[in-house]
């Protein structure tokens, strides 16, 4: 007994086999052969599957997402993005403290930094008697400030030692919390006309 291919009883399962095909592919059928009787009931499965979930919209945030998601679990030895270093513009630590006052129950640190067209306004917190460091950050597009910067990943790294991985909101703002450690830096991962710039800076610790 001769046996259509499998390429024939997909487009039999969606109905592309002209009429006199078709009548062959089902006489074929129905002499009992089990081997494209099991194959067409597997690729009418798979057909309407396809079909439903096709059907599916997916929420844009879901989108958004998941394309954070996949820039920041790119491999770290990969270098083929450009890295753009930001400088900084301001730092309170270099602010003297106001009259009278010696210290801090709570040590913060304000700073901004500028890396091309984007603006990093950084604020460290600490008490005392923890080693335990808060960080809150907000991206700016000093070219377009009203721009919608929801999803931008964001790294902090030790070494080769990853400490937090959060996404912006869509006013460019994220917080992570660490335990304290030296060399930490903060890698920012931004989109601009389909190429992928890297804004990098160093964490230092207040």
């Amino acid at each position: 007994m001769s046996h259509f291919d499998i390429g024939e009883w997909a487009d039999f399962s969606r109905g592309l086999v002209d009429s006199s095909r078709r009548e062959a592919m089902q006489a074929h059928l129905t002499t009992g052969c089990g081997k494209c009787g099991r194959l067409t009931l597997t690729l009418g499965k798979i057909i309407r599957t396809a079909q439903t979930d096709s059907l599916y919209q997916v929420p844009e945030f879901a989108v958004h997402r998941a394309r954070a998601i996949f820039s920041l679990r790119q491999p770290e030895h990969v270098q083929i993005l450009p890295r753009v270093l930001s400088r900084l513009v301001f730092d309170s630590f270099t602010e003297p403290l106001p009259a009278g006052v010696r210290a801090q129950h709570r040590l913060s640190r304000q700073t901004l930094y500028e890396a091309g067209r984007y603006a990093l306004d950084l604020r460290q917190e600490r008490e005392c008697d923890s080693g335990r460091i808060s960080l809150v950050g907000q991206i700016a597009d000093r070219e377009a400030p009203g721009r919608n910067l929801a999803g931008v990943p964001v790294l902090l790294k030790s070494g080769k030692s990853v400490l937090a991985r959060v996404v912006s909101n869509e006013f460019g703002e994220f917080q992570v919390e660490y335990d304290s450690t030296r060399r930490v830096r903060l890698h920012i991962g931004m989109r601009d006309a389909g190429e992928d710039n890297l804004a990098d800076r160093r964490c230092r610790e207040a």
